[in-house]
């Protein structure tokens, strides 16, 4: 056991070396090619590397999903707005603010979409949502709320359904992905195991070989 784990560190350790060394003499080319050719360089920060950027990437992912769970709840309650009759009697301003009151992680995001849409700035208020928020559903969602005012009363219902529709698809999707990341993982300590008995194989007969070598030349 204790000669496999040294074989692994040894394979790992000559792996991480080869990768900084080919990423170093990568990034100086780069360099030299930017400073002889005067282009832009861009240098990458440390959140862009391996592990850091796996696990900012994941908590990326779970602030979305956050996100994306908050606007199903917000088209839940516009829905029952709007079965009770109330959602034709409200204008957007009305809306975005109803929806601010209810908190969680999209609060400041609403709050800023609100005074965009308060100066006149639609537009812009759907991009910005849209931009922060990240998903694919804030883009329409966005501009279902700048313009519930225009939209005729008796779609809004479809709309709304519609977009929970869309998100539900999007969540069953990701869980999927997920189930399928977590099977690869189960099966990787296999693999694993695996490589390192052929790795063993080779390691033994090829000391071996140059053992039987050294005895006929002695």
């Amino acid at each position: 056991m204790n000669y496999n784990i040294i074989v692994y560190l040894a394979i790992l350790t000559t792996a991480g070396t080869g990768a900084v060394l080919t990423w170093s003499n990568y990034y100086k080319r780069k360099l030299m090619k930017a400073r002889r050719w005067r282009l832009p360089f861009y240098s990458k920060k440390l959140n862009d590397y391996f592990p850091i950027s796996f696990f900012k990437a994941i908590i990326d992912r779970r602030r979305k999903e956050k996100m994306d769970l908050e606007i199903y709840e917000g088209i839940s309650f516009l829905r029952n707005m709007t079965a009770m009759g109330r959602g034709s009697l409200v204008s957007s301003d009305t809306v975005v603010e109803l929806l601010t009151d209810h908190g969680g992680i999209l609060f400041p995001i609403y709050g800023k979409m609100l005074q965009l849409l308060r100066q006149n700035q639609k537009e812009r208020a759907i991009h910005y949502f849209s931009e922060i928020v990240g998903t694919e559903i804030s883009k329409d969602f966005a501009r279902l709320l700048i313009q519930w005012d225009e939209i005729d009363p008796n779609e809004l219902m479809e709309n709304l359904l519609s977009h929970q529709k869309n998100i539900k698809e999007t969540r069953l999707t990701i869980r999927k992905r997920q189930n399928e990341v977590i099977s690869d993982l189960i099966y990787l300590p296999v693999v694993i195991n695996i490589m390192l008995i052929f790795i063993n194989f080779i390691y033994v007969g090829y000391f071996i070989d140059q053992k039987e070598m050294l005895a006929m030349l002695l």
